[in-house]
């Protein structure tokens, strides 16, 4: 199974980023190879098409500290799920996952999603629009 977790480093030993969004680095972990990958966030265009690429090579499980409601609704599919890792390092979280000690989140922690385009406030709530369509 493959897992991807927003984080504030390059290692397993790195804190999870405060915001899935915004994190520094993705680190996709397979467990059954128990090894991992790590890319860099590519936070300049903010709008998420990183994410698609994840899901599309098999991501099942996005493990984040806090996440806006865009990536969310990208992320949680009917393949995908999204749990909660918060003021952990990322192979704490990888083994609570393992264990069943994280919580699945059903909706977004964040009410508004940040940073999106050049205008940040044209995001409301629920007026926000999907991309891609």
């Amino acid at each position: 199974m493959l897992l991807l977790i927003g984080s504030d480093g390059n290692k397993l030993e790195s804190p999870i980023a405060k915001r899935f969004g915004h994190a520094e680095y993705l680190i996709e972990y397979n467990t059954n190879t128990k090894s991992f990958e790590t890319f860099t966030n590519n936070k300049e265009e903010h709008n998420h098409d990183n994410l698609q690429k994840f899901l599309d090579n098999g991501v099942e499980v996005f493990i984040v500290g806090n996440i806006g409601p865009h990536a969310f609704e990208i992320i949680n599919t009917p393949k995908s799920k999204v749990y909660l890792a918060r003021k952990m390092s990322v192979q704490e979280a990888i083994d609570k996952f393992l264990n069943n000690e994280l919580i699945q989140l059903t909706e977004a922690t964040v009410k508004q999603s940040i940073g999106h385009g050049n205008d940040e406030n044209h995001h409301h709530g629920r007026g926000h629009h999907k991309h891609n369509e």
